[in-house]
């Protein structure tokens, strides 16, 4: 993972855009009731992802993997009218974490809350989504990729976070590296897609599918 200083962590958040208050609640709140509170994305990635939802003005948001909802409302809040967000989440104490603060949001009504596995979740959805978050379990990241890229738009964004893995990619050993690093390789080698990589926090990959024949990867 990919750490700042702090002083220039909080000069980065001093100058970005504002997010709403109940992200510091969450964030307290998963630090205090779950085991694993590094899962939580942090503000300059929750900044993000707020930011290119904006940009972006999604019909549909698909998330899968909820944690305690940080994201998910970081995401919502930048929502254009209309828009709805899909979010997926295996467990069902953390799901309920999110379901409370998702309840106290002006946007409860347009957050759609599945408590269920992924891989189960996308056999059955219906694409097009316009706007992929995927923040899930690493030893699926290969799967989740054969999974998802049918329901991207053509003129969507995926955002997979992670891709990193705190520098492991590089020599893979465990399982969830080499489940990182053959999903990397997926997008690299697809010939209908185009990616990068960019070195927020543990690594997000940005990908978008080849619509207009214009773009080619190299040999």
């Amino acid at each position: 993972m990919i750490f700042l200083p702090p002083d220039l962590e909080k000069y980065i958040e001093d100058h970005s855009l504002k997010l709403p208050s109940v992200l510091d609640e969450i964030e307290r709140e998963t630090y205090w009731k779950t085991p694993y509170p590094q899962m939580l994305s942090g503000k300059i990635q929750a900044s993000f992802l707020h930011f290119m939802v904006k940009m972006i003005r999604p019909r549909r948001i698909l998330e899968i993997g909820t944690f305690t909802g940080y994201t998910a409302v970081a995401m919502a809040s930048a929502m254009p009218p209309q828009c709805v967000l899909d979010t997926v989440e295996i467990h069902e104490t953390t799901a309920s974490m999110a379901r409370n603060f998702f309840s106290r949001t002006p946007w409860k009504n347009r957050i759609r809350l599945h408590v269920e596995s992924a891989s189960e979740f996308l056999k059955k959805a219906k694409g097009p989504y316009d706007f992929i978050f995927l923040d899930a379990d690493k030893e699926n990241y290969p799967l989740y990729y054969d999974l998802l890229k049918p329901l991207l738009s053509s003129d969507g964004l995926w955002i997979t976070d992670n891709v990193l893995w705190n520098g492991k990619v590089l020599q893979p050993r465990d399982a969830a590296s080499r489940a990182i690093d053959a999903f990397n390789r997926k997008a690299a080698e697809d010939p209908e897609t185009e990616q990068m990589i960019l070195p927020i926090r543990d690594g997000l990959m940005l990908l978008r599918k080849i619509t207009d024949g214009k773009h080619q990867k190299e040999a």
